[in-house]
């Protein structure tokens, strides 16, 4: 597989933003509970497996918050972050999408 396609902004890389952002968007409608489940709480309380994964979510959450302020070039790279910090890739994806779309059209760069 080639990856050099997405190190630039083009259809793949748009392509794998619209992916990755069905996918979790599915995850989070279609994603119910199932019987026997601790529960989100009881699960952190439990498993120090768990806290380190929701601590690395976090930590995930910000390096892309930081990469959007200081590698974009839009007026969305500020409000996208902040969004990024709070709901992670449901904001994080769509930013980063519109910097490259901004940028195939040749536009944003300050």
């Amino acid at each position: 597989m080639d990856f050099n396609q997405y190190r630039r902004p083009g259809l793949p890389r748009l392509k794998l933003y619209a992916s990755l952002y069905a996918m979790l968007v599915l995850t989070a409608v279609l994603g119910r509970s199932r019987p026997g489940e601790l529960g989100t709480l009881e699960t952190l309380r439990r498993s120090s497996f768990s806290r380190i994964m929701f601590m690395d979510i976090g930590m995930i959450s910000t390096l892309g918050a930081l990469y959007l302020v200081l590698e974009g070039k839009t007026p969305v790279r500020v409000p996208g972050a902040v969004a990024t910090l709070f709901a992670g890739s449901f904001a994080l994806i769509p930013a980063l999408a519109w910097e490259d779309w901004t940028a195939m059209r040749g536009e944003g760069e300050n």
